[in-house]
């Protein structure tokens, strides 16, 4: 009796330290199947990483939640998410143009695509990152004020975010981690990165019985959160009042 006690609580130890890692595969894939109708790049992006920096809270709805996410904010996203589409295309043609054309045309072109690229991949991974934070009826508006807060909060990271983007490259495009974890790893490293999960963690404590919806007053917790940094920020500016 004893012994298969002891067998049983292993065995529930070896499932419990699966769930995680199973929600960042599950997720990975609802990413893919969102991203994949092109409309759903963002809500599909942002739901996997609402998965991946509040684990405690989605660890079993790895699969549903980014679903969810495109569902109810697929038309919110709608803009950002074509024109994650078209700056592909724009990153794309500037790749071409670099191995193809001319010096001169080639200069002329990365002259002017790298930095609409740089710019548009920086709000764009912001504004994924504050879709991710925000509970699903919040408005585009709200959602973008969470971005503007995000990168002036952290200007000189938010001008690095392309780059911590092109290294996690590989991991989106060789094909066993993309299976695996190449839109989930990432976007766990963005999160980290924007600070997601350390705020989340703040304004939201895990609960101890899960999975809960996101509380109704976490847009009015943001705000909050956003005017008290930027008192603190002025409070330390010697040019302040």
């Amino acid at each position: 009796m004893a012994s298969s006690t002891r067998a049983s609580s292993r065995s529930s130890k070896a499932l419990d330290a699966l769930r995680k890692p199973s929600a960042f595969f599950s997720s990975n894939w609802a990413g893919l199947v969102a991203g994949a109708t092109l409309v759903g790049v963002v809500p599909g992006l942002a739901g996997v990483m609402r998965v991946v920096t509040s684990l405690d809270r989605h660890v079993d709805e790895g699969f549903f939640t980014p679903m969810r996410q495109l569902r109810a904010t697929w038309r919110r996203d709608l803009p950002v998410s074509l024109t994650f589409v078209v700056v592909a295309v724009m990153a794309l043609v500037n790749l071409w143009a670099i191995i193809n054309v001319e010096s001169s045309v080639r200069v002329a072109v990365s002259g002017f695509l790298i930095p609409v690229v740089w710019v548009v991949t920086i709000m764009g991974s912001a504004y994924v990152a504050a879709a991710s934070a925000q509970p699903w009826h919040a408005s585009r508006e709200q959602v973008l004020g969470l971005t503007a807060v995000l990168v002036k909060q952290r200007p000189v990271r938010a001008l690095l975010t392309p780059l911590l983007l092109l290294g996690l490259l590989p991991v989106v495009l060789l094909p066993p981690l993309t299976v695996a974890v190449g839109l989930s790893l990432p976007a766990w490293v963005a999160g980290e990165w924007w600070g997601v999960r350390r705020w989340r963690e703040e304004l939201d404590p895990a609960p101890d019985v899960k999975p809960l919806p996101d509380p109704d007053d976490l847009d009015l917790r943001w705000r909050r959160m956003a005017q008290q940094n930027l008192a603190r920020e002025r409070s330390h500016d010697p040019q302040a009042g």
